[in-house]
C-alpha cells in the first residue's frame, strides 16, 4: 500500500493558498475545482497534496468535510489495488464508513472514506486508481 496523496483543509484565501504552495514551496499544480468547496491538486514525486478549502456551506461534501475536521485539517489517502477488498478488511476488523462507499474520489479513482471517530490518528482513506 503507498500513500496517494495527502489532503489539507483550510480555512483560509483559496487563491493565497494555492500561491503559497505553488510559488513559495515549488509545488507543481495540475488542476483546481470551483464551487463551494475548492481544491488544487498538486503533484510531487511521491504522492500528491490536495488542498481543500470549504467557501461556503450547502455542498454533499459537507459531511465529510465536518467528519474530518473534527479530528484534523488533514488527511492522508492510501492507495489499493482492490478497494472492496479493502472495504470488506476494514469493516471485518469493526471500522465504519463514511458514506455510501465506494464512491467516486475528485480524481480518476474510488474511494472509501474510513470513519475518523473509530480509530486513533489522522484521519484516512483508501483510493483505487480507475
Amino acid at each position: 500500500m503507498d500513500v496517494h496523496h495527502v489532503g489539507q483543509l483550510l480555512d483560509a484565501d483559496f487563491e493565497a493558498s494555492v500561491a503559497f504552495y505553488r510559488d513559495t514551496l515549488g509545488l507543481s499544480l495540475r488542476e483546481t475545482t470551483d464551487g463551494p468547496v475548492r481544491v488544487a491538486f498538486f503533484e510531487t514525486d511521491s504522492a500528491e497534496f490536495h488542498l481543500i478549502v470549504r467557501e461556503s456551506r450547502g455542498s454533499p461534501a459537507d459531511p465529510l468535510l465536518d467528519a474530518i475536521r473534527a479530528r484534523s485539517a488533514a488527511h492522508v489517502a492510501f492507495e489499493v489495488p482492490d478497494l472492496e477488498t479493502a472495504i470488506a478488511g476494514t469493516t471485518d476488523a469493526g471500522f465504519s464508513l463514511l458514506g455510501d462507499p465506494p464512491e467516486e474520489g475528485l480524481g480518476p479513482y474510488r474511494r472509501a472514506f474510513v470513519d475518523p471517530g473509530g480509530h486513533v490518528g489522522i484521519p484516512f482513506e483508501f483510493v483505487e486508481p480507475v
